[in-house]
């Protein structure tokens, strides 16, 4: 499986410094040139330009698929770039992407997706991390969630999460 990210979800677990997280829930992540870009311009969050600028071994950087699907002509270039790249695997990808647009032409064209909020949500699943205090730290940056969603995920986290080992 290729998981595919766009700027805004890197941007998010990076802001609570989380992005290792999808080292240890996928192993490796793939993004596009312009999504790179996009994350090392001014106003992206330090943690992700340092991140994105030099990249460890799990995070893969690829050209951009050209020309970009015409379903994504409205949105901007590292989601068109993004899912492009993920409709090009689209038998084997999940692509992770926050921005409501994205995520509506990501459904209609059949792409699996999830958001950096479903990562935090299957990382506590997983027992990485806590889901309640990685909510309220989530709850404190510009990324906002309605109450109802958060309900959702929690039900989602406790009908997943891994029992404790004693």
């Amino acid at each position: 499986m290729i998981i595919i990210s766009d700027t805004s979800a890197l941007s998010c677990l990076a802001e609570l410094g989380e992005l290792d997280l999808l080292r240890q829930l996928y192993g490796s992540v793939t993004i596009t040139a312009t999504v790179q870009r996009e994350a090392l311009q001014a106003g992206a969050p330090v943690a992700l330009q340092q991140f994105v600028a030099t990249p460890q071994a799990w995070l893969t950087v690829v050209a951009d698929v050209q020309p970009y699907l015409p379903e994504t002509s409205a949105l901007d270039p590292g989601e068109a770039s993004a899912i492009t790249l993920a409709w090009q695997h689209r038998a084997s990808s999940l692509l992770i992407m926050d921005e409501k647009r994205g995520r509506r032409v990501s459904a209609a064209l059949g792409l699996r997706i999830t958001g950096a909020a479903g990562v935090l949500t299957d990382a506590a699943a997983a027992g990485l991390i806590e889901f309640e205090a990685v909510f309220q730290r989530l709850a404190l940056t510009k990324f906002r969630l309605a109450a109802p969603v958060v309900e959702i995920l929690r039900q989602r986290y406790r009908a997943n999460a891994v029992p404790p080992t004693t």
